[in-house]
């Protein structure tokens, strides 16, 4: 008696498993979500993930960003740890000018720079800048940091969006208007 019981276990069990296996082995994978087409078909790129078109910045729109200060607001990633709002976001701006040079603000500095946007591929390049200390609260070495590892922009939803080589973190930048060159 024991025997069969042992056996009938045994044959449950191999049963349950079995089930088990066909059924988490049998999920679907959702297919792969393509990239959005913007206006001029340009695309969203993969790690926008905004729900919404971005435009990519190219030669034919770069007039788009050009002229007006662009306030970072936040610093976004995949991970909680790299989500970051912006306390003070006048405090560092973006200004793009039409002969190739940007301009900024990193809290208690300023200085400029040459860009550099081949496609949709855009590079800021390092320039000189005011070196104060700014203090321990200060984002300014996070934010200049940032700055260096850009390789592409886009605009959306007013915001100017600025992606970085890893390309899973971004920074955001709202409009803050036409840039006075007093400002600076």
């Amino acid at each position: 008696m024991k025997r069969k019981t042992y056996i009938w276990t045994l044959t449950v069990v191999c049963a349950l498993l079995t089930f088990s296996v066909f059924t988490l082995g049998c999920t679907e994978t959702p297919p792969e979500e393509e990239n959005d087409t913007g206006i001029d078909g340009n695309t969203t790129p993969e790690n926008g993930g905004t729900g919404t078109d971005a435009v990519m910045i190219s030669e034919e729109n770069i007039d788009s960003i050009i002229g007006t200060e662009w306030q970072w607001a936040e610093l976004s990633g995949p991970m909680p740890a790299d989500q970051l709002l912006v306390p003070g976001p006048e405090n560092y701006y973006l200004v793009f000018s039409e002969d190739g040079i940007y301009y900024f603000r990193a809290d208690c500095n300023t200085g400029s720079g040459n860009y550099t946007l081949e496609g949709e591929s855009l590079t800021l390049e390092p320039g000189v800048m005011t070196l104060v200390a700014c203090g321990e609260d200060s984002l300014d070495s996070q934010y200049l940091a940032s700055l260096n590892n850009v390789t592409s922009a886009a605009t959306e939803e007013g915001q100017l969006i600025l992606y970085l080589e890893d390309q899973e973190n971004r920074m955001l930048f709202d409009n803050g208007g036409d840039f006075e060159q007093d400002s600076a």
